[in-house]
C-alpha cells in the first residue's frame, strides 16, 4: 500500500512557506539590512573602556559634540581619508573649539576571550600611542547593540551637545561628504 499524495494545496503551502524561509534567512544576513540609530534620535548610553582601562561614558562628555567612529579592528582604514582630514580640521581650530570636541574611536571587542584580552588591550594602547588619541574598546558588545552597529564595517556617527545623532553612517563615506560633514561640525559647535 502506498502512502496517500499530498495535495496541491498542500504542496503550494511548502512552496511559499519555504520562499518566505530563504527571503528572511537572506534579508536578515544582507549587509545593511540592520541601520544604525536615524539622525533626530538620542543617543543610547554608552560605556567603553581603553587598553589601559580608563573608563568614558557617554555622560562623561554630556555638553561637547563627539565625533565617534565605531569599527572592527579590519575595518579601521576603511575610513581613512575621513578621518585624516576631520583630524586636520579639529588641529586647525583653537584650543577653545578643540575643548568643544570629543573624538571618540571605539573598536569592537567582543570577540576577544580570557586569554586574549591583554593582547587586545595591549594593541588598543599601542595604537592609542600612534594615533595620539584614546582609542576605546566595547568589550561587551552593549554599544554595539543599542547603537545599531553594522559588524565589520566603519559606522560614522556626530552627537550633539544635547546627546542627539545628527550625522550617521555604515561604511565609506565618501569624498564629496566630508565637507558637508566639516560644516555641520562647526555650526554643532558654536551653538
Amino acid at each position: 500500500m502506498q502512502p496517500p499524495r499530498p495535495s496541491l494545496r498542500y504542496k503550494f503551502n511548502i512552496i511559499i512557506w519555504l520562499a518566505m524561509a530563504g527571503y528572511l534567512s537572506w534579508f536578515c544576513s544582507t549587509p545593511g539590512a540592520a541601520q544604525a540609530l536615524s539622525v533626530g534620535q538620542p543617543a543610547p548610553f554608552f560605556s567603553v573602556e581603553s587598553g589601559t582601562e580608563d573608563r568614558l561614558t557617554l555622560d562623561m562628555v554630556k555638553g561637547k559634540v563627539i565625533v565617534l567612529f565605531y569599527e572592527t579592528k579590519d575595518m579601521v582604514k576603511k575610513n581613512e581619508e575621513l578621518k585624516d582630514r576631520l583630524t586636520e580640521f579639529y588641529h586647525e581650530q583653537h584650543e577653545a573649539i578643540q575643548s568643544k570636541v570629543v573624538r571618540l574611536v571605539v573598536i569592537n571587542c567582543t570577540s576577544a576571550n580570557w586569554p586574549t584580552v591583554k593582547i587586545w588591550k595591549n594593541k588598543l594602547y599601542q595604537s592609542s600611542l600612534k594615533q595620539n588619541l584614546t582609542i576605546y574598546g566595547d568589550w561587551n558588545g552593549k554599544m554595539f547593540a543599542d547603537y545599531q552597529m553594522q559588524d565589520n564595517d566603519s559606522n560614522f556617527m556626530i552627537i550633539d551637545k544635547a546627546s542627539i545623532i545628527r550625522f550617521s553612517k555604515t561604511g565609506k563615506v565618501e569624498t564629496e561628504l566630508i565637507p558637508q560633514i566639516k560644516d555641520l561640525l562647526w555650526q554643532l559647535v558654536q551653538k
